[in-house]
């Protein structure tokens, strides 16, 4: 009994094939662009769908698959009319149409009431936000609208002709109540919206339904391979490093850096959305997670390395070994404000600039680098601390992601924010969630635990340095002083 594992991204989509073992049996990853209409970009649903279908081709070839289940990237949607033509292609979630209709929900009921209900404040990137932009501006397209899928729900449509969407994505939607776990036909009948554009909603890791038999002709699919319902990417990696219980959290170190951390109390204090964390239910009953982001973790070393140091590696074999083996003992005393791309979560400012503080004639390329890992250790402390007040306690995380590569890294990390922190014996969380979750819906492990323990192995783990954390506590007073003190420069 295999299980097929499918993670889609913006512009890439990974697959692996476990055994009910947990064993890895393949790994395949493919790449598509973005695509151009009327000067936009948008998601490349066909291509998408094209790859989906070879990954199931290509599993198929591994053996007897006995269900599949797909991971994707939240908020961008397909809008199709009654035939199932697509009528508007999935935006990107950056795309900033649908700002002045998110403000507008905002100012017609008020943010107390929008984060009861549906645990998110409007935001641009919510797909309702660019529903009613397109209801707005493409209104004759909008008359043929019938149904609205995320790229999840849609994927299952196209496999098995079932609509059905999970909690956790439904809640990017930006119109999902999270705790009644339905979307909220208030708000959508207030903008004339028929709540039946939506998927039936269902926890993750239920059965949506087998494959269409013309889906199994084309892809030569032997056997009764069933679609278990996915979830958002997050999610997804977050079981699959084992992230099941209230103090769990990941650490995705990408490009972008994404804390996503387990509460199981539930919350509606409006301060929490304000300062961007989200209520999203998890796919555990009663387990609810948070999203805390810094908007340049991966991206801020590249930048560092391509525009500061030139890519250059002295007599090393990589610039990596070369910035590293600089790098002295304890803290470098010098604060970099990570905010190169604007501040994420717990200001909620696109507008914040980044800054580097305390430099000297002294200051080598290995102690500003070492500062940026310093510095993006103490942004995430700094979330978990702010998220903190409403229950949500970061005890430990898995690190995943391309930073979860450097031990470096991860020690500093460790120090910092005073926690333990494992990697994973493969970096895609994601494809071990969805592993994770077939494992339970097929039977082949009684519950999440059983189905954790055989699927999700560590590899390293790193552990705080009283000291270490001790001398780095004056460098994180200060640190939480910049960006009020260099916000009127912006």
């Amino acid at each position: 009994m295999n299980f097929l594992s499918i993670d889609v991204g913006t512009t890439c989509c990974k697959c692996q094939v476990f055994s009910q073992k947990g064993e890895i049996l393949a790994y395949r990853s493919e790449e598509y662009t973005l695509v151009e209409r009327r000067g936009e970009k948008y998601v490349d649903i066909a291509g998408i769908c094209a790859r989906v279908k070879e990954m199931i081709a290509f599993a198929a070839t591994k053996g007897e698959l006995a269900s599949l289940c797909i991971s994707t990237i939240g908020e961008s949607f397909v809008l199709l009319d009654k035939a199932d033509t697509i009528l508007f292609e999935p935006m990107l979630y950056t795309d900033p149409r649908g700002k002045e209709e998110a403000e507008d929900i905002l100012q017609r009921f008020g943010a107390e009431y929008l984060f009861s209900r549906v645990g998110v404040l409007p935001q641009s990137m919510y797909s309702i936000s660019k529903l009613l932009w397109i209801k707005k501006h493409h209104p004759q397209i909008f008359a043929k609208a019938d149904k609205v899928m995320l790229l999840c729900d849609y994927l299952g449509y196209i496999l098995t002709g079932q609509r059905v969407i999970d909690y956790g994505l439904a809640s990017r939607t930006g119109v999902f109540q999270v705790w009644n776990k339905c979307f909220d036909r208030d708000i959508l009948s207030a903008y004339d919206i028929p709540v039946e554009f939506f998927s039936e909603p269902k926890s993750a890791g239920s059965i949506v339904g087998r494959l269409k038999e013309e889906i199994r002709s084309e892809l030569k699919i032997c056997g009764d391979c069933v679609v278990v319902l996915g979830s958002h990417d997050q999610i997804c990696a977050t079981l699959g490093a084992g992230a099941i219980n209230a103090g769990d959290a990941v650490d995705g170190m990408g490009t972008v850096e994404c804390i996503t951390a387990l509460f199981d109390e539930k919350t509606s204090d409006v301060q929490m959305g304000l300062q961007g964390f989200p209520c999203v239910p998890y796919v555990r009953d009663g387990m609810y997670c948070t999203y805390m982001l810094n908007y340049t973790c991966g991206q801020l070393v590249k930048w560092f390395k391509n525009e500061i140091v030139h890519g250059y590696a002295g007599k090393e074999d990589s610039f990596f070994a070369y910035i590293e083996k600089g790098m002295k003992e304890g803290p470098t005393g010098i604060l970099t404000l990570p905010y190169f791309s604007g501040a994420a979560t717990p200001y909620q400012n696109i507008q914040a600039k980044g800054a580097i503080l305390n430099l000297t004639e002294k200051s080598t390329d290995s102690d500003l680098y070492k500062s940026v890992l310093e510095g993006t250790a103490m942004e995430m402390r700094l979330n978990a601390e702010k998220a903190k007040k409403y229950g949500i306690a970061v005890k430990s995380a898995v690190a995943t992601g391309g930073g979860s590569n450097s031990s470096k890294w991860l020690t500093i990390k460790a120090d910092i924010q005073n926690i333990p922190i494992r990697t994973l014996r493969s970096s895609e969380g994601g494809l071990c969630g969805c592993a994770v979750l077939q494992a339970v819906a097929t039977g082949a492990a009684k519950n999440l635990d059983e189905a954790v323990r055989i699927f999700v192995q560590y590899k390293d783990e790193y552990l705080p340095d009283a000291a270490r954390h001790a001398a780095y506590e004056g460098q994180y007073r200060k640190y939480k002083k910049i960006y009020r003190a260099v916000k009127e420069f912006y």
